[in-house]
């Protein structure tokens, strides 16, 4: 009767450390989903700039993308600047809570610099 309990109880720690597991991996999976999806945004914006390199403008490519931004990532923000000599920087930034819950909505961001 005892080798059950204890049979039972390590069953049941075991269980318990795959739930844990399970959590941690479907956080992890959220956060790598927002940085793929930001950093195809990023060159997609730096490449349709580069595409429309005659008409662009920060705030053409702004209004352009900044919606799909918003739709796409939570809290998600862009910010584009383009010089005169060619450089576009591009910075999406998004809200990460499932990072730590301790710092509900902590913020996340990608950066890309290119010339055209």
């Amino acid at each position: 009767m005892i080798e059950i309990l204890i049979t039972l109880l390590i069953i049941a720690i075991g269980l318990l450390g795959l739930a844990a597991l399970q959590g941690f991996s479907l956080q992890s999976s959220q956060t790598s989903y927002f940085r793929t999806q930001a950093t195809n945004l990023a060159y997609e914006v730096t490449d349709y700039t580069r595409a429309n390199r005659s008409i662009a403008t920060d705030g053409w490519v702004q209004a352009e993308y900044a919606p799909r931004v918003a739709n796409l990532l939570p809290g998600g923000t862009l910010a584009v600047t383009i010089d005169a000599a060619g450089r576009v920087d591009v910075t999406i930034t998004w809200r990460e809570d499932r990072v730590d819950n301790a710092s509900a909505g902590a913020t996340q961001s990608f950066f890309v610099s290119t010339q055209i």
